[in-house]
């Protein structure tokens, strides 16, 4: 298996890690641009390179990215890294203290979709026009209704996974996409 195949499912100490929007960005830059070095991700991120480098190394410490080459650098060699998964999953329900751990994580996740959103409405109506969606719906779901939906769910992280990394050039051409599928535990009306 490669470094980018399968799922990571993430220890208590990853999941804690992953409450930075600094590290979280990072991943989800590893996600888009598949290898990187740390300058590289800097100036992808438009970050400086010194914090930067900093989250890297505590991603790589922590298993959550891996080093895939060493390569000349122009001062001095420069390391390669790639996520160590292609998905990381929390294990929810493991303990107490690890789904605190998983929810403060997830809630660090919809607050960048949220800063996400903002950003897409403050660069105007046309980058939106036919090309946003977002909505929330409540419905009572059978089991088997709960399987078919994450499996249309995971159906579409599929396509956005294997979409090709090169756009048309134009600055609005990589979308974000943010899910949360939870049991409400309300009985059905």
């Amino acid at each position: 298996m490669s470094p980018r195949d399968g799922t990571l499912v993430l220890s208590r100490r990853q999941t804690g890690l992953l409450i930075s929007p600094a590290r979280l960005e990072i991943l989800e830059a590893l996600g888009a641009l598949e290898r990187a070095s740390a300058r590289e991700l800097a100036a992808h991120l438009g970050r400086p390179p010194g914090a930067v480098y900093h989250h890297v190394r505590t991603l790589a410490q922590a298993g959550l990215i891996v080093e895939v080459d060493i390569r000349r650098g122009s001062r001095r060699p420069e390391v390669v890294y790639t996520s160590a998964a292609q998905r990381l999953a929390v294990a929810a329900g493991a303990s107490p203290s690890g789904d605190r751990q998983a929810l403060r994580t997830l809630q660090a996740v919809l607050r960048q979709a949220g800063r996400d959103v903002e950003a897409a409405f403050a660069r105007g109506p046309a980058l939106l026009k036919r090309r946003f969606y977002g909505g929330q719906v409540s419905s009572a779901l059978t089991p088997r209704d709960v399987k078919r939906v994450i499996a249309l769910l995971e159906e579409i992280e599929s396509i956005l996974r294997r979409a090709k990394r090169k756009g048309s050039g134009r600055v609005d051409d990589v979308f974000r996409w943010t899910s949360v599928f939870v049991p409400l535990g309300r009985k059905r009306p």
